[in-house]
């Protein structure tokens, strides 16, 4: 190796008549300099705009991140009363809307719901305020009238659920099998609710039309919200038993009822459809369903499907039951090649006949209750808006309290939520190059051969350490996380945390003395949520 060479490049005088502060920079206030300055400028997550119910996602992830469980699940509850079901049953719209989908796999946000939803089954919701007088009836004590009622319980409001079945639920109890839905989950959530808030529930009730001047009156407020239980069936069926619709197949299945017969055809291709049809295999029957589609226009969950196919369920697309002929002991069928015609699909050439015990509508639902009056009344749920998911149902919930309360004086304000003019965090605005590739965690399943015999729940819970992990893949899009990177090249050492805030906006403390609005914070931020703007 070369011996190095040390040369003199700067000499005594060399700098003689430029001026050169001695001063210690707390004495020199460079913030004077500054034409812009820095400031937090949080933003809305993708995540939180795709999730009916506007949950802070990226909040609570943090929260759970930075080792405070309590407060990330007070964040959650403050939007989604049923994180433990709706972590399991939601199709997790802000997944698909995710940053990081993009990147590598975008975060399972649902599984996280899950996990931190299961935490909370041991820990009590924040009390309470005590009732007043405002009473309030809801109908229906599925998630819509759930999240009614808890939205409205929270704010000093008592509340009393009238239910037609025997238990609270309503379609997460009759319609949502085992094996995505534990009823032991569903009990232990309800029973947090009942328990700490001021929620009356009477079942074994029905409401009729006839009862709404007599609740009008008893009640301060009323909100309507008794789902759709009832299958829709083909108005050219014949009137035979052996004719029946999903929800009511899987109400008695989830039910422990006898299910007579061994051979189904099932038509629909919506989740219903293949509830039933996986209910059915496991209790030992031939189930296959019929679609009129191609199968890649079924509106089942993506989820389902795939499990579906896993554990054999046959699906028939473009496929129409045309002339069904009751016989003595079965169901003769006769199948249809389907053909679409501009806005219908009718009858093709002739494929088979077949014959089966059972016949299953899974092809939409409805109500038998018809409100009447002068005057509209608060709607809630699939009631309101047709069917949908349990997380639109639950944010239906909540809209319809907006209104109740708005109805008796109260506010509803919520400075959280997003308004119409929130600036979202796109991908360009975040600088990747902080971030590192890693596959997502997909919790473990039960294998195929494992399912078909039993109701056993199919998807896990992440343990802590999974949890963890898949938490850490989360970009936080939008909020401060207090990394740390704008202060390590902040070059006047303007920069402080406050790493304890639980409010994302006050994490950062710029240091107007002596920041000379140089812009590298704004920079380097990692998740684009320090801005310049001029300082007047």
């Amino acid at each position: 190796m070369n011996q190095l060479k040390y040369v003199t490049a700067i000499k005594n005088g060399d700098f003689t008549g430029l001026p050169i502060s001695s001063t210690s920079t707390a004495v020199n206030l460079t913030g004077s300099w500054k034409f812009f300055r820095p400031r937090l400028a949080a933003k809305e997550s993708p995540c939180r705009l795709a999730c009916p119910l506007n949950i802070p996602i990226a909040a609570w992830l943090d929260d759970l991140q930075k080792n405070r469980p309590d407060l990330a699940l007070r964040r959650l509850r403050d939007y989604n009363p049923l994180p433990a079901v709706t972590g399991r049953v939601c199709p997790h719209f802000c997944r698909e809307a995710c940053n990081r989908g993009d990147f590598d796999e975008a975060v399972r946000i649902g599984d996280l719901e899950r996990y931190l939803g299961d935490l909370g089954l041991e820990h009590d919701y924040a009390p309470a305020p005590s009732p007043g007088k405002e009473r309030v009836a809801v109908v229906g004590c599925g998630p819509a009238g759930l999240g009614a009622a808890v939205f409205l319980a929270r704010r000093g409001i008592k509340v009393t659920i009238f239910e037609k079945g025997p238990a609270p639920g309503g379609l997460l109890r009759s319609a949502i099998p085992a094996y995505r839905l534990p009823r032991e989950i569903l009990e232990r959530e309800l029973a947090v609710l009942l328990r700490d808030l001021p929620l009356e529930i009477i079942c074994n009730r029905e409401i009729r039309a006839t009862d709404r001047e007599r609740l009008e009156r008893e009640y301060d407020q009323v909100i309507w919200a008794p789902g759709l239980q009832v299958s829709r069936k083909d108005e050219a069926w014949p009137d035979d038993p052996r004719l029946t619709g999903a929800l009511e197949m899987l109400a008695a299945i989830n039910a422990g009822a006898a299910i007579g017969g061994d051979d189904f055809i099932i038509i629909g291709g919506g989740n219903a459809a293949l509830d039933t049809a996986r209910c059915l295999l496991r209790l030992g029957k031939k189930a296959e369903i019929i679609y009129r589609r191609k199968l890649a226009e079924m509106p089942a969950y993506a989820e389902e499907q795939r499990q579906a196919k896993e554990e054999g369920v046959v699906i028939h697309d473009e496929t129409l039951v045309g002339k069904i002929d009751p016989t003595a002991t079965k169901l003769r069928l006769s199948l249809h090649q389907a053909r679409p015609d501009k806005n219908r699909i009718n009858c093709g050439p002739w494929l088979r006949d077949i014959e089966v015990d059972g016949l299953i509508a899974a092809i939409g639902q409805g109500s038998d209750l018809e409100i009447s009056g002068t005057h509209p009344v608060i709607s809630a749920g699939d009631f309101a808006h047709g069917a949908a998911s349990v997380a639109k149902a639950l944010a239906s919930g909540r809209r319809a309290a907006e209104t109740v309360l708005r109805r008796l004086g109260r506010s509803f304000d919520d400075e959280n939520q997003p308004g119409e003019t929130a600036v979202v965090t796109s991908r360009e605005q975040l600088h990747l190059d902080y971030f590192s590739h890693a596959p997502a965690i997909s919790p473990q399943e039960l294998a195929p051969r494992r399912r078909l015999d039993n109701f056993c729940e199919i998807s896990q819970t992440l343990t802590a350490e999974q949890a963890a992990a898949e938490n850490r893949r989360c970009f936080h899009c939008g909020i401060c996380t207090a990394c740390g990177i704008c202060w390590f090249f902040c070059p006047d050492v303007a920069i402080a945390f406050d790493r304890e805030a639980p409010d994302p906006n006050l994490r950062v403390l710029f240091d107007e003395d002596h920041c000379k609005g140089c812009g590298q914070c704004a920079t380097v931020c990692p998740r684009g949520v320090i801005e310049m703007e001029e300082d007047h």
